[in-house]
């Protein structure tokens, strides 16, 4: 996959998660040498620098550059890739096992999709809020799925081509910017693979639980309205 595949990573103040997101993807089967772009928004922790420290240390083929919120940086990131795929990681992210990018890539490497996105597992502390909701996101999403490709932010690899075209992420979009993406994959070029990733509940205590219903039932209301998600929500302040 070395030559065919970059990750594109955004961050923002991730310091506690970016070193854990990276030796995840060292231990991937087949990604040693892959191009792992950061996109840092600025900030104002120690993220680039352990970032730089651990791809080094790992021996990743690493670059730090400039980016913005979420669609700012992974459309800087996926500017500087060269390779036929990119796949665009949360920085939060681990894998359930070590060939989940491998079997993703299979798949979009066939030619026959497009897109290739997964949804997430559950990982910390007993939550049985954070359970309910990341159960309902993987059957919504594959429920979606079947008439508008729903690709979540934390694991979305696709064709550069089919991407460049579509204009990339909207960076009007103060978030759902992957679903505004993603809902323009024809559903027989979309393939969904449940439970590539791990997440915690880290955005739903930050949001709120109550707020992040609230956020999803009016994105859902709001789908056909591109103009509703460039309205700040307050989600990433």
């Amino acid at each position: 996959m070395n030559k065919l595949l970059t990750i594109v990573i955004p961050t923002y103040n991730e310091g506690k998660y970016i070193a854990r997101t990276l030796y995840a993807i060292a231990a991937q089967s087949g990604t040693h040498k892959i191009k792992i772009i950061i996109a840092d928004a600025k900030s104002t922790d120690n993220t680039r620098t352990i970032a730089e420290i651990n791809g080094f240390e790992l021996g990743l083929n690493l670059m730090v550059i400039d980016g913005g919120l979420p669609a700012v940086g992974r459309n800087a990131g996926a500017k500087l890739a060269t390779t036929p795929y990119v796949l665009f990681l949360d920085a939060d992210v681990t894998f359930t096992y070590r060939h989940a990018i491998k079997e993703a890539f299979d798949e979009i490497a066939t030619g026959k999709y497009q897109m290739v996105a997964t949804t997430p597992v559950y990982k910390g502390e007993f939550d049985i809020r954070a359970s309910i909701m990341f159960g309902l996101n993987k059957y919504v999403t594959w429920f979606l799925s079947k008439t508008k490709p729903f690709a979540i932010g934390g694991f979305t690899m696709v064709n550069r081509q089919v991407f460049n075209k579509l204009g990339g992420y909207d960076e009007k979009a103060t978030q759902s910017e992957d679903w505004l993406l993603s809902k323009q994959i024809k559903p027989n070029k979309f393939k969904l693979i449940p439970d590539l990733i791990t997440q915690d509940n880290r955005r739903f205590k930050r949001y709120g639980y109550f707020s992040m219903v609230k956020l999803l039932y009016t994105n859902w209301r709001n789908r056909n309205n591109t103009e509703h998600f460039y309205k700040d929500q307050g989600y990433w302040k």
